[in-house]
């Protein structure tokens, strides 16, 4: 996986979650090779079919699931036909995993909790990026922060992990491709405009005391440098494989994906944060392990109690390494993938 989608994806798996807390109380045939020419680094545009879907079954249940990438291209029309036409016959659509925070309080206690979470994005005792950043990082996030962020002020008392996710915001949406939830917002829809019921798949992390949390995060120290060198690598080559990516989703091509998620890299990110003493203390540790079992433990619930269900799932937890589906083959379930359908 790219090092910008690692990065991208520990950050919303867990810094946001965190700081997010006191709110909470990702078969159609194969296209032809007419129908969208891709020529990397160059994004597809127009109506695209998207990839096919994974069907998984027992006993007569059968539950259809979407597989989900991004960034996607910003001129793509998704057609979601075929899919809106399995939700309307459906029970529920599953979300795709993640991760939340939640906090052991009532609405006041919620309410009384925001104080305390202002300013735990930057850095702790008003250190700025060029006094944690070693000088040659420093001296390339200055280049990109100033093709990008430059009137964006505040961004260097930011934590790297945070000013990364800026910087990697800003330059995508000059790229041709968004990281937008195109996919998610067409499904959603659908089951609003046929009643079928929303069913969240995250895994759940409950703090008991929350202030205390929070105060430690604010001091606590992360070796997070390398999170900001993926995005700035992921910039520095132009968004290539992103791009690679993005276009093959739109255009289906499954063997595409599945060599570029066959390579699997250290995620610096989300080894910065489980790392620390602070995520130790709390238990957000072992989280990629935390949120597949949370989705499949959903996703087996489902495929007992309804007839039909339609679920979102990323690609690289699909056919990255220890996928979600070969999870549930395991445990019984009759995984058919597109092409062999």
């Amino acid at each position: 996986m790219h090092p910008a989608i690692r990065f991208r994806r520990a950050t919303a798996l867990s810094l946001t979650a965190f700081i997010s807390l006191a709110a909470l109380g990702q078969t159609a045939p194969a296209p032809s090779p007419d129908a969208a020419v891709t020529l990397a680094p160059m994004v597809v545009t127009g109506v695209q079919p998207g990839p096919a879907l994974w069907k998984v079954s027992k006993d007569g249940h059968v539950m259809w699931v979407l597989g989900t990438t991004s960034p996607l291209p910003k001129g793509m029309h998704w057609d979601s036909s075929k899919l809106e036409r399995l939700i309307a016959s459906s029970q529920q659509v599953l979300r795709p995993p993640a991760m939340e925070i939640g906090v052991k309080a009532g609405f006041w206690g919620q309410l009384f909790l925001i104080p305390s979470m202002v300013g735990l994005k930057k850095l702790p005792d008003g250190e700025t990026l060029q006094q944690v950043l070693p000088s040659d990082l420093y001296r390339r996030w200055l280049v990109q922060k100033n093709k990008y962020l430059r009137y964006s002020w505040g961004v260097e008392r930011l934590r790297p992990t945070f000013a990364g996710d800026k910087l990697y915001t800003a330059a995508l949406s000059h790229s041709g491709l968004t990281d937008g939830d195109v996919v998610e917002k067409a499904v959603y829809a659908a089951a609003g405009r046929d009643k079928v019921a929303i069913t969240n798949t995250s895994y759940r992390l409950m703090l008991a005391d929350p202030r205390s949390a929070a105060k430690q995060f604010k001091q606590m120290t992360m070796q997070d440098q390398q999170c900001l060198a993926d995005a700035l690598d992921a910039i520095d080559q132009d968004f290539s494989q992103a791009t690679e990516r993005a276009n093959a989703w739109a255009t289906g091509d499954l063997q595409a994906l599945g060599k570029i998620l066959s390579v699997r890299q250290q995620d610096d990110c989300l080894s910065a944060i489980g790392s620390t003493d602070f995520a130790k203390k709390i238990g957000m540790t072992d989280l990629p392990s935390r949120e597949r079992l949370a989705w499949i433990k959903a996703a087996e619930a489902a495929l007992t109690h309804d007839a039909q269900s339609v679920a979102l799932l990323p690609m690289e937890n699909i056919l990255g390494g220890n996928g979600y589906l070969s999870g549930l083959q395991a445990d019984g379930y009759t995984v058919q993938s597109p092409d062999r359908r």
